[in-house]
């Protein structure tokens, strides 16, 4: 890929949460979970699964799972400001069963041991490059994690095996109406780099 276009594609991803109820093509998902595998994991051991979920009995039930992870962590903080980011979750949270496709991105620890913040590191570079392909092909995602609160559910609902975890849920569909990409506010790279030690 040549330079512009894939720093172009890297500073277009954003959050999207409104969608289409357009389906997304089999043969696009299957082009960006590809994208996905193609990213680095520990020691090449690839310990990765990805369930894609498009029916809409399951989808309603993890949304109504979804939506209780968002009021138990969001909406019930008065605290919290109501701004326009809040307000653009609060849509996803509900209306998460219209999205057309929920993917949830699985890691299993191996050799019996149950996966670990650390373990994140073979698992969110393949997300990362799900949602970067997902953004090449105009396609919008969110990476979320309101329904672990009901992993244990969401597991059992999708024949996820005792050995993985899900380690995000990535909602995803083409951007509704009003939805763009790029232009999120950004830190300049100056302020959160240093070299050397912390503040050099």
């Amino acid at each position: 890929m040549p330079e512009p276009e894939l720093f172009e594609t890297l500073y277009a991803q954003r959050a999207i949460r409104r969608f289409k109820p357009d389906p997304v093509p089999k043969e696009i998902l299957e082009r960006i979970i590809e994208a996905a595998t193609h990213a680095p994991s520990g020691g090449n051991r690839q310990p990765w699964a990805f369930v894609v979920v498009t029916d809409p009995a399951k989808k309603e039930r993890i949304a109504e799972w979804y939506h209780e992870g968002w009021v138990g962590m969001y909406a019930s903080d008065p605290n919290r400001p109501r701004n326009a980011v809040y307000r653009s979750a609060e849509y996803l949270a509900e209306h998460m069963a219209e999205t057309p496709v929920l993917i949830f991105p699985c890691i299993a620890a191996g050799g019996g041991r149950r996966p670990s913040f650390q373990t994140g590191s073979s698992i969110y570079p393949a997300a990362q490059n799900l949602m970067l392909a997902a953004t090449a092909l105009g396609i919008g995602t969110v990476i979320t994690t309101f329904h672990m609160r009901r992993e244990g559910e969401v597991k059992e609902l999708l024949g996820i095996p005792d050995d993985y975890v899900t380690a995000c849920m990535i909602a995803m569909g083409y951007p509704a109406e009003g939805e763009r990409f790029g232009g999120a506010g950004r830190r300049p790279a100056s302020e959160v780099t240093y070299y050397e030690s912390w503040g050099g």
